[in-house]
């Protein structure tokens, strides 16, 4: 369902009788997201006002480790209002503009983090439908969040559905991701992970997570492996070398 409203929040504005707009978080054309304080259960949460688009009510069918908790869905003047737990985290698109440049390992382990988290959603027979950085949360000890899971396209039926565009995102957001690295550190193998032209391609969330989890040692590691010791063995025949030449003189 599409809506259209063209006024917002505004600080002290209080929705449903019981949600206290306190400060606006972000916003884009269609979404307002506020930091505001339930007066009936006196706890902080997340208030997101939704001018335009779709309303992703899926998580809250979901009571997973990964996925923000969605608490409440109501309406204010015409706005759909989704409230959520409040967590100290940055949206993914957001810590990107701090973090311009970043490391395979990380990206790697940020992608894997996100499918597990998908994956587990597929097994409770929900897709999420909308995986983009403004929808990955990052927590302070660099776990990850998702949230605005868009859910069944049909509705929220039983049996088989098309896992393939979650798939994919996450493949696109690997790219996205990578363009980030210093070319050098980034393996052939992780390039081929975010090419969905390349061949062969995992065929679900699971096997690209497994892929990325257990991925082949970049060049860059072995090239560190084999480097160490040569160092090492370098330091050691200067100093003996060094000695010799003190005990001759």
């Amino acid at each position: 369902m599409a809506l259209q409203q063209a006024s917002g929040g505004a600080p002290g504005l209080v929705i449903a009788d019981r949600y206290r707009l306190d400060q606006l978080s972000g916003d884009t054309l269609r979404t307002e997201v506020w930091e505001g304080w339930d007066l009936t259960l006196a706890r902080p949460v997340m208030v997101k006002l939704i001018h335009a688009g779709d309303i992703p009510t899926a998580g809250g069918r979901l009571g997973l480790a990964g996925v923000v908790d969605l608490f409440d869905a109501t309406n204010h003047q015409g706005m759909a209002v989704l409230v959520f737990e409040r967590l100290e985290c940055w949206p993914l698109n957001q810590l990107l503009h701090q973090q311009p440049v970043l490391h395979p390992d990380e990206v790697a382990a940020w992608v894997a983090g996100a499918a597990r988290v998908v994956e587990s959603a597929h097994h409770c027979g929900i897709p999420h439908g909308a995986i983009t950085p403004s929808n990955i949360l990052v927590l302070p000890d660099r776990s990850l969040r998702l949230t605005d899971f868009r859910g069944r396209p049909t509705g929220n039926g039983d049996g088989p559905f098309d896992t393939q565009p979650d798939l994919l995102a996450l493949s696109l957001l690997l790219h996205d991701l990578l363009l980030r690295c210093p070319r050098s550190l980034v393996s052939n193998f992780l390039w081929s992970l975010a090419d969905p032209d390349a061949l062969p391609q995992p065929d679900s969330v699971l096997a690209f997570r497994l892929l990325l989890e257990h991925q082949p040692e970049s060049a860059s590691s072995n090239t560190r492996k084999w480097w160490w010791p040569v160092v090492a063995s370098g330091f050691f025949v200067a100093g003996v070398a060094a000695l010799s030449w003190l005990l001759i003189t």
